[in-house]
């Protein structure tokens, strides 16, 4: 069958169906894209393996990138702290962004084609929101009313996060090296959430 034209809006899931669909989809990428990276990948294997017809597949992810983009935006979205909260929000966060950087590169093929997409789409569109931990963050450090100044600072760790992982998944650190420089930039940016210097978010929990 043709390659159908990517110039167009994918489709969005509207019914539980179709929903389970998407998650058969994005559930094989992530297994194919772990086992033989993004290059790799044929769209006509995903649908084959997810059960579903290639016009499906498609119709949802025009492109491979369409594809791991929405796989690493789904994991954002799903994503939670590896331990229970300890109410010290700068503590709490960073054990979710260090975990976030090894779940990820624990996978370093998955982790590149879902990288490499999102910046393959960024560059052809104007295209955001498909790395985005900013609400899983202020969830994480118990900010129910957050402050502008509490917003900004979530943004800023979600960008650290996404510059260190690009780094790692390119060869440029290595895993070990990219926990120890999240853990670090967590530990210089969250500062104002340890309650040093202000009440904190504890405060307007």
């Amino acid at each position: 069958m043709p390659r159908r034209p990517v110039d167009r809006e994918a489709a969005t899931p509207s019914t539980p169906a179709q929903q389970e669909r998407c998650d058969r989809i994005l559930a094989t990428a992530a297994r194919l894209g772990a086992r033989v990276g993004l290059e790799a990948v044929r769209m006509q294997d995903v649908a084959d393996q997810s059960a579903v017809s290639i016009a499906t597949v498609y119709r949802y992810y025009p492109t491979k990138h369409h594809m791991f983009s929405a796989l690493l935006l789904h994991y954002t979205q799903t994503t939670g702290p590896p331990h229970p909260p300890t109410d010290c929000p700068a503590a709490d966060v960073t054990d979710l962004m260090v975990g976030v950087c090894r779940s990820m590169l624990a996978r370093p093929r998955l982790a590149r084609a879902m990288i490499a997409s999102v910046n393959a789409r960024r560059t052809a569109s104007s295209t955001t929101g498909d790395f985005n931990l900013r609400a899983t963050i202020l969830s994480v450090a118990g900010l129910s009313r957050p402050t502008p100044q509490d917003t900004q600072l979530a943004l800023l760790v979600e960008q650290c996060a996404y510059g260190i992982l690009s780094w790692a998944v390119m060869g440029e650190t290595s895993p070990a090296q990219a926990e120890r420089d999240m853990r670090r930039a967590c530990e210089l940016l969250l500062a104002p959430w340890r309650g040093d210097s202000d009440p904190g978010p504890a405060a307007r929990r």
